[in-house]
């Protein structure tokens, strides 16, 4: 993961914003900080996908095709995952991960117990259009093999 500048205060709006910087005024030069930090960057893309995610949906009504997208970013911030696309699959990562979209009927997801994955990891997408996570290991469902089985949100234990 990526380290905080020495002289960074704090992020905000997908932007380090640095000590120097707020004593000194107003300063219009890109900070170099966020652009040579890969935790900082993805950040940034993962509430650039949620924000425009939520802007379609209030705009028109539909979801934007970006569920996955946004569950695969977030499991690479916070379980520190290559950000390898969602085309990756699991038996050459070891993870499952499934998402949740905002508004949905159920808070369930289905898990297909024939494929090689040691950890499922359930991304919730709020209706709010915030992002959590929820993981299970392999070894806590059903030992079957045999096709899909359904896992519900709030029997998963781990939260991040």
């Amino acid at each position: 993961m990526g380290q905080i500048p020495d002289d960074a205060a704090h992020w905000d709006t997908g932007d380090w914003i640095e000590w120097h910087r707020t004593s000194l005024g107003v300063d219009d030069s890109p900070c170099a900080a966020a652009a040579q930090d890969k935790l900082a960057q993805i950040t940034a893309l993962h509430i650039s996908l949620l924000r425009a995610a939520k802007g379609y949906f209030e705009m028109t009504g539909h979801h934007l095709p970006v569920y996955q997208h946004i569950a695969h970013v977030h499991a690479a911030i916070f379980c520190d995952l290559p950000l390898e696309g969602p085309d990756r699959t699991c038996a050459q990562t070891g993870v499952e991960i499934s998402w949740l979209a905002p508004h949905s009927r159920s808070d369930d997801v289905e898990v297909d117990l024939s494929q090689p994955f040691v950890t499922l990891i359930v991304v919730k997408i709020s209706d709010d259009f915030s992002s959590k996570a929820r993981m299970i290991s392999r070894a806590d469902l059903p030992k079957s093999k045999d096709g899909p089985y359904r896992v519900a949100w709030k029997s998963l234990p781990h939260a991040f």
